[in-house]
């Protein structure tokens, strides 16, 4: 199976150089899958969650990008 996601935040701090992105992929009749990946000067750090779902098709979450 090919997962394919949808970034819908990313973000950078100057102070720390940490930058993060989120991103969601839709598993058709099951839930959602949000993956955030952390990147440092130094480690890279990756974190998944599942979100059970009702299977709708509508995305659980709108991207921030251009919001703000």
């Amino acid at each position: 199976m090919n997962i394919e996601f949808d970034q819908i935040d990313e973000s950078f701090d100057d102070t720390t150089n940490l930058r993060t992105i989120t991103e969601q992929a839709l598993m058709p009749g099951r839930g959602l899958l949000l993956r955030t990946t952390i990147y440092s000067p130094n480690h890279l750090t990756a974190s998944m969650v599942f979100v059970p779902g009702q299977g709708t098709a509508e995305e659980a979450f709108d991207s921030l990008s251009g919001k703000y």
